[in-house]
């Protein structure tokens, strides 16, 4: 019955204790840091699990908060009630080390190819109470199994507050990077037919190498069912063939590689085909391609309510000294590659921004064009269907 009814995914966390530790050189202290962690989908993980982070400084009144919903389109609002509160506790300065904050009661969960936005404020009075760094890369950490990437610094004494504490101008400060270190575990993913892509290639060499034997009527393994021979894999990890995370991020990077080249000759057979039909070619517009180059969207209207829910001020006025830019959406980069190389990040990158202005134009010329060949193969098959009548 259990090869009938295989798991999905682990019903454990990893036993060993992942710790991504950021560098640390104190380029400041003041309320509060917000940034980005996106789950990486290399390894076949069903989800991973941050039970804690850990920062330094003169702490005081802590508090964890976590966007309520995935960050789409590269932004992350800044509104309070796009956010979940998850830790508040005071604690004791701490500057020689790190002072974990454990919230396991309550975790978070992100997925593959997730990102969600982690807020650490302190209501202490002053401007030290939690270190952080000027931005330096564009990934502050990076492993295997998740991206920590630049934020913005809160220099408010009050949470998700737009007025810093010298009364004027904007109380967020872009392009710093979180100090500390955050605590997870990874719950994997369970060989199943379905998602045999997922792992890497010995393992589905593994796989296909067994489902081979049990084909033979030779071979001993010929006695079991398809249900059983499934079940032995279901049970086995992902790593016990010699899979390792390096050689399964090249192979993603090759499958994009090829996808990437296949989307362009596609393009380009499909204008080779309207240019036989006749079809003439409509020149794109300059600024209508920069918004379709353009991945971010002004969300200003919805994001304008960043206030306690207790306030009783309009979701458009501003407070004195609140500046034009406080309540702005956080907006950031994810690169294209996983590579820890900074110099093939950058190289994918420019490839991907010329294909992306390539798509674009196509995408453009596509829909512009394919009402006209429809109508022109719509026009031959009606004349057909006359000269059979």
């Amino acid at each position: 019955m259990a090869a009938l009814n295989r798991a999905t995914k682990a019903s454990y966390v990893i036993h060993d204790r992942i710790q991504a530790e950021t560098t640390d050189r104190e380029d400041h202290t003041f309320c509060g840091i917000m940034f980005p962690v996106k789950c990486k989908s290399i390894l076949p993980i069903d989800h991973v699990v941050i039970n804690s982070v850990a920062i330094r400084g003169a702490l005081g009144p802590l508090t964890v908060w976590v966007t309520k919903h995935e960050s789409r389109n590269g932004e992350i609002s800044m509104a309070k009630k796009h956010w979940k509160k998850i830790y508040e506790k005071t604690h004791k300065p701490c500057f020689a080390g790190y002072r974990e904050l454990d919230f396991s009661n309550n975790p978070i969960i992100l997925k593959p190819d997730e990102v969600k936005g982690i807020y650490i404020h302190s209501t202490r009075r002053g401007d030290e109470a939690i270190v952080y760094d000027n931005k330096e890369k564009q990934k502050t950490h990076d492993d295997s199994f998740i991206t920590i990437l630049p934020g913005r610094a809160h220099v408010s004494e009050k949470v998700f507050g737009a007025i810093p504490i010298w009364g004027w101008g904007s109380a967020w400060r872009d392009n710093r990077e979180f100090v500390g270190q955050i605590n997870y575990g990874a719950v994997y993913k369970l060989w199943n037919p379905s998602e045999n892509m997922s792992f890497g290639a010995n393992f589905r060499n593994a796989a296909r190498c067994l489902l081979m034997c049990q084909r033979r009527d030779e071979s001993p393994i010929a006695r079991l069912p398809d249900e059983c021979v499934y079940y032995i894999l279901n049970m086995c990890r992902w790593d016990w063939v010699n899979d390792c995370s390096n050689e399964m991020r090249r192979s993603q990077r090759r499958v994009r590689r090829l996808e990437r080249q296949r989307l362009e000759q596609q393009a380009d057979q499909m204008l080779d085909e309207a240019a036989v039909q006749g079809v003439e070619l409509p020149d794109a517009d300059v600024d209508e391609e920069s918004d379709l180059m353009d991945d971010g969207s002004d969300n200003s209207d919805e994001d304008l309510d960043n206030s306690d829910e207790e306030s009783d001020a309009s979701d458009e006025e501003y407070a004195w000294g609140d500046h034009v830019n406080a309540r702005d959406s956080q907006t950031f980069h994810l690169p294209e590659s996983d590579d820890d190389s900074d110099s093939e990040d950058e190289t994918e990158a420019r490839h991907q921004n010329r294909f992306q202005h390539r798509g674009s134009l196509v995408h453009r010329t596509y829909f512009s064009t394919r009402s006209h060949i429809f109508n022109i193969l719509h026009g031959v098959a009606a004349h057909q269907d006359e000269r059979d009548v």
